[in-house]
């Protein structure tokens, strides 16, 4: 016999954490397929257009998806013509991404959207209750990256968990 899903304070954080996930990825997968995207190129377009040039690799770390994964998705944008991927010229073994000039308008449409669903998600909290929940969000977030292994972290975050007190 199936439980009954637990209702206000019988919920375990992680079961909202993963509730409050799921509608927003709902929300944005919708957001971004209505300006021509799947979501997770929204996300990657999000990242190359702030860090053009970005080395494959490290889309694939800041993104937490596969290299074989992130090579599929880089391969359709390619073929549909967001990106173009070049060798790095100092290091052969290095692709660098990059935005066509046909991406950089998507990427303001889809910067757009991530900022207008944050404001939509965070709306019912007041600035004092929004700085809070990004001190925690970070302060766990820091904790599982801490725990992941340092080939898996973004370059920004490989260095070593520092001790707890």
């Amino acid at each position: 016999m199936q439980k009954a899903p637990r209702q206000g304070d019988e919920q375990t954080v992680g079961d909202l954490l993963m509730q409050v996930c799921r509608l927003t990825a709902d929300r944005m997968r919708v957001r971004m397929e209505e300006i021509g995207l799947h979501k997770a190129q929204g996300f990657a377009l999000f990242f190359i257009g702030h860090n053009d040039g970005m080395p494959q690799s490290e889309i694939a770390r800041v993104m937490h998806l596969s290299p074989a994964s992130v090579t599929n998705m880089l391969q359709r944008m390619e073929r549909d013509g967001w990106v173009v991927r070049r060798t790095d010229p100092d290091d052969q073994r290095v692709s660098r991404v990059y935005l066509t000039q046909k991406a950089h308008e998507i990427h303001r449409e889809a910067h757009a959207c991530f900022y207008e669903l944050e404001r939509e998600v965070t709306g019912v909290l007041t600035v004092e209750e929004l700085g809070q929940l990004r001190v925690l969000l970070a302060k766990v977030h820091a904790r599982l990256v801490g725990q992941l292994p340092a080939a898996k972290r973004p370059a920004r975050e490989r260095r070593e968990p520092e001790e707890e007190a």
